[in-house]
């Protein structure tokens, strides 16, 4: 029996394949720009990147079974154009309800390696499976007979590959090093919403135009920053590694990436250390007071690095960071000024020590935070590196976050375990008094044998150029005599590294000034309002098309072209 299919002119074939090769873009396009939505929230750890592949996949499986289904009753160009259509509606909306899924899945469901996955599946499913519907449907409306379905469809898969390879290398080498992530997702749908409109009539143009006022209006701007901060926006970016943003409260001014904290600056003081953690990199010092080569091992707003030059007029310091964006960014807002005895590498830290023949006195490693961490920079491996770039009395201080007792203190226990076949000596700080606290915990290791008690750092500490570890080391809670129990927890190699396991228990919190945890806190009535505002509009303008969709296109009593 010959199955009634639509024309396929040329006029019809030429509008297929844009639809095919921008929906092939779009949906890598937006794999790639949610993982930035994700990271702040779960890490940018296997089971992220594993969720968003998978839900993609997923979604485009389910999207083509059901699609070659639809298209078998009565295909028409209109319907696949209104289908299209309404995924860019879904995609120009993501801004304004993904804090609410991401928050619901934590709430929900307890911060696990699958709490990533529910999230990924509430965001991405739906869009996923209608762009799915794509590839069978224009095939349908493409081929005039059997004879050239073959050719027809052999192109049109081509098509979407070459769209879907397209879509990767713009998203990743153009449009993330130049525009937000929220700037991105309304592109991405207003694309998908304009290729639609080849096949639409006159209302959904209507409609088009509306959404496209509403995103463009000079005080959307307001709504669409991903993460909410206590203070003032003075710079964003989104960098090739992570969204990045400089934020002013008071007097303090601050430089965070993907919603974390990493580094802070008194405006009325830049050598002063504002964050806690960042005085004890001064124990440093304190076990080799002779110390002159010194390596900071993470940028960030180069708060240690600058303070360090101040302090010891005979060190020389080079620091690697793997972020260029990082390193303007200090130099613009941090007050970060080229000094002969400064030397700055971009690069990764594991790369750069690997080929960089040059030893050490002191090495300073600051590359963790609670939601990622570089796993190739916590192996067994690359902590012989490291002892590779010491000189014989070297010392390395780690700071990692975690907790030493309690549900918290597999990560931190897995450092120390993987650390201590390296460095047979080494020092624990914990910067709360509580062990149970999720906190910023240094570990300093050695091969030398020092052997120093709390006293005597305490006395050193009231001799040296600052005191800044007096306070802390006058208590016995920061000066960790306890015995670490490593039996049940993992050697870290590069083989075998189950850190994303291990950091669930932290991920996802979030430290305040004085590194105690807690969830950023919205505070912009003005951006609430208006988000909800556009919120509600975007809403109305979708329920309009649903209506249309449904009455217009979709019912069988529209049958006309």
């Amino acid at each position: 029996m010959t199955v009634a299919v639509s024309k396929s002119s040329s006029d019809v074939l030429w509008k297929l394949k844009i639809l095919t090769f921008t929906s092939g873009a779009i949906i890598m396009a937006l794999e790639i720009v949610t993982s930035r939505i994700l990271t702040p929230f779960f890490g940018s750890t296997i089971y992220t990147w594993g969720s968003l592949i998978g839900i993609i996949l997923s979604g485009l499986s389910l999207g083509y079974f059901l699609g070659g289904r639809v298209s078998d009753n009565n295909p028409k160009l209109e319907k696949i154009c209104a289908i299209v259509f309404s995924v860019g509606l879904f995609i120009v909306g993501i801004p304004f309800f993904a804090s609410t899924i991401l928050d619901f899945s934590m709430t929900a469901f307890p911060v696990t390696q699958y709490t990533p996955l529910i999230a990924t599946f509430l965001l991405l499913m739906l869009p996923s499976v209608l762009l799915g519907f794509v590839s069978p449907y224009v095939i349908k409306l493409g081929t005039n007979t059997l004879q050239n379905i073959g050719n027809v469809s052999g192109n049109l898969y081509s098509l979407a590959t070459v769209g879907s390879i397209f879509g990767t290398f713009v998203t990743v080498f153009v449009l993330i090093p130049s525009l937000t992530v929220n700037q991105i997702i309304f592109g991405l749908g207003i694309i998908l919403i304009t290729s639609s409109l080849i096949g639409l009539k006159i209302t959904p143009k209507i409609i088009a135009v509306a959404i496209v006022i509403v995103l463009i209006v000079p005080w959307s701007s307001l709504s669409v920053h991903p993460f909410p901060h206590n203070g003032i926006l003075i710079y964003e970016q989104d960098t090739l590694f992570s969204h990045l943003d400089v934020v002013e409260f008071g007097d303090n001014r601050s430089l965070y990436l993907d919603g974390m904290r990493h580094s802070s600056m008194n405006l009325n003081d830049p050598l002063d250390l504002v964050i806690d953690y960042t005085e004890y990199f001064h124990l440093g010092m304190l076990f080799n007071p002779t110390a002159t080569n010194v390596l900071f091992i993470g940028g960030g707003g180069f708060t240690g690095p600058k303070n360090f030059l101040e302090l010891y007029p005979d060190t020389k310091i080079d620091v690697i960071e793997i972020d260029s964006d990082v390193i303007e960014t200090a130099k613009t807002y941090f007050y970060l000024k080229d000094d002969s005895r400064l030397q700055i590498f971009n690069d990764d830290a594991r790369n750069h020590l690997s080929t960089f023949d040059k030893k050490y006195d002191l090495i300073i490693l600051d590359a963790y935070s609670s939601n990622y961490v570089p796993y190739h920079l916590m192996t067994s491996e690359f902590f012989e590196t490291i002892e590779d770039r010491l000189e014989s009395d070297g010392i390395i201080i780690s700071n990692f976050i975690g907790s030493l007792e309690g549900n918290h203190s597999q990560l931190i226990r897995s450092i120390y375990k993987t650390m201590k076949e390296t460095f047979p000596v080494s020092y624990v700080f914990p910067t709360e008094v509580r062990p149970t606290n999720v906190q910023n915990i240094m570990i300093v290791s050695s091969n030398n044998p020092y052997l120093f008690d709390r006293m005597e750092f305490l006395d050193r500490a009231k001799n040296s150029p600052s005191d800044y570890l007096v306070n802390e080391l006058s208590k016995q809670e920061h000066f960790y005599q306890g015995v670490i129990d490593t039996s049940d927890v993992p050697f870290l190699t590069d083989q075998y590294n189950p850190s994303e396991v291990l950091i669930n228990p932290i991920t996802g919190r979030i430290y305040d000034e004085k590194s105690q945890i807690k969830q950023i806190e919205k505070n912009n009535t003005m951006e609430d309002s208006t988000n909800l505002t556009l919120g509600i509009i975007l809403s109305s303008i979708a329920g309009i098309w649903l209506l249309y969709f449904k009455n217009k296109i979709w019912s069988n009593k529209n049958l006309s072209n």
